[in-house]
C-alpha cells in the first residue's frame, strides 16, 4: 500500500526538504562570515554551528566544502574549518579582479538603471555626505556597500552577481582601515558622486571609468593601510 502522504495542520510547519535546509544553511553561514560574525581564523565548531543553524553535520560538512570553494574558509585534515584570513597582497590581487567586473557591472547600470534605482543611490551618496560631515566612518561602510550593490543589481548580469559575491569578503578585515587614510573619506566621497554623475547621463563609457578609477584608488589605499599603525 503506498505510504499516506503527510497532513499539514494548521500552525505548523511543513517540513522543508534537505536541498532547502542545506541552501538556507549556505546563505546564512556566508553571510555571517561576511557580516564579521565569524572572524578570520575563527575555527568553526561543526557540532555548534550545525546545531545553530539546525541542520545535521553531514549537511553542513557540504555547505563548509561549498564555501572552501568559494576561498570564504579553509579545511584542514584533522583540524576542521576556519575562516580564511586574507593578506592584504591577496586583498590587492583580488581589487584588480573587482576593478574589472564592478566597472562592467556599472556600464551596463548606465545603460538599464531605473529611475527608482536612479533615485535611489542619488539617495545614498545624500547619506553618504551626511555620515561624512558628521565624521561617522561607520555609518559610510553600509552606505557604500548598498551603493555598488545597487549597480551590480542594476546591472542585471547574473554571473557579474555571481562572481562579485564572491570577492566580497576578502575586504572585510580591511575596510575600516582603508577609510582611515588620511583624506580617503572625501575622496571617497568624491568618487561615488563621479560614478552617479556618469549613472545619471547614462554615460556608458563615463561609468565604467569612474567606477574603475574607485576601486583602483580603493587598491591603492589598502596599500597605504597596511602602513598605518594597529589600533
Amino acid at each position: 500500500m503506498p505510504a499516506r502522504p503527510k497532513t499539514h495542520l494548521p500552525g505548523r510547519d511543513v517540513e522543508r526538504p534537505a536541498c532547502s535546509r542545506a541552501e538556507a544553511a549556505y546563505q546564512r553561514l556566508k553571510r555571517d562570515i561576511m557580516e564579521g560574525i565569524y572572524t578570520p581564523r575563527q575555527r568553526l565548531v561543526e557540532t555548534d554551528i550545525a546545531l545553530a543553524l539546525g541542520v545535521s553535520r553531514a549537511t553542513l560538512r557540504a555547505v563548509l566544502v561549498r564555501l572552501q570553494h568559494e576561498g570564504l574558509i579553509e579545511i584542514q585534515p584533522n583540524r576542521g574549518a576556519q575562516v580564511r584570513a586574507f593578506s592584504v597582497a591577496e586583498a590587492v590581487r583580488i581589487l584588480q579582479v573587482r576593478e574589472v567586473l564592478e566597472g562592467l557591472a556599472a556600464a551596463l547600470a548606465a545603460e538599464q538603471a531605473t529611475p527608482a534605482q536612479l533615485a535611489e543611490l542619488r539617495s545614498i551618496v545624500m547619506e553618504m555626505e551626511k555620515t561624512l560631515a558628521a565624521d561617522d566612518l561607520l555609518g559610510q561602510l553600509p552606505l557604500a556597500g548598498r551603493f555598488h550593490q545597487l549597480i551590480i543589481e542594476a546591472a542585471a548580469h547574473e554571473f557579474i552577481d555571481q562572481f562579485l559575491s564572491m570577492l566580497h569578503a576578502p575586504l572585510m578585515r580591511h575596510q575600516f582601515r582603508i577609510i582611515l587614510v588620511p583624506g580617503r573619506k572625501d575622496e571617497s566621497l568624491a568618487e561615488h558622486r563621479a560614478i552617479l554623475t556618469a549613472l545619471e547621463h547614462h554615460d556608458v563609457v563615463g561609468a565604467e571609468q569612474a567606477m574603475r578609477r574607485h576601486i583602483a584608488q580603493l587598491r591603492r589605499s589598502l596599500q597605504q593601510s597596511s602602513q598605518l599603525p594597529m589600533s
